[in-house]
């Protein structure tokens, strides 16, 4: 995959790549198919935090699933740093972006401010997102 910040890797077999970041699947959806947009949200998460945060995300509603243009998803637990990453595969950047304005966005991420959202301290610094396209 090609982005603007360089390349990025994702493969669903056992691999060694001398400088690559490592991950654990614990949770996906879908099919990653030879071409598409993918989003990669990468949060920072103190290890005091890592069970809150997981088991927010093994229990999310699903409601991306069914958008129009979602292929899949795939929450990855970094294995020797903080930095997770929460990688959803759409078959175009509109598609992405049509779900960013839709009711599915905004009751995936209700509880963001409020006294149900995770606590701000496990985060020990800000997320950002990177974006490649494929095929």
């Amino acid at each position: 995959m090609q982005g603007e910040e360089g390349q990025f890797v994702y493969v669903e077999e056992v691999s060694e790549l001398s400088t690559a970041k490592h991950y654990e699947v614990i949770s996906e959806t879908g099919t990653i198919d030879t071409k598409g947009f993918v989003v990669i949200n990468n949060i920072p998460v103190s290890e005091e935090g890592r069970p809150s945060f997981e088991e927010r995300f093994r229990n999310r509603a699903g409601l991306v699933d069914g958008e129009p243009g979602f292929q899949a998803i795939r929450i990855l637990r970094p294995v020797s740093d903080d930095t997770y990453a929460i990688m959803t595969i759409w078959d175009d950047e509109e598609s992405f972006q049509k779900w960013q304005t839709s009711k599915s966005y905004e009751n995936a991420h209700k509880k963001r401010g409020t006294s149900q959202a995770l606590p701000t301290t496990i985060f020990p610094r800000p997320s950002f997102v990177t974006t490649f396209k494929v095929g």
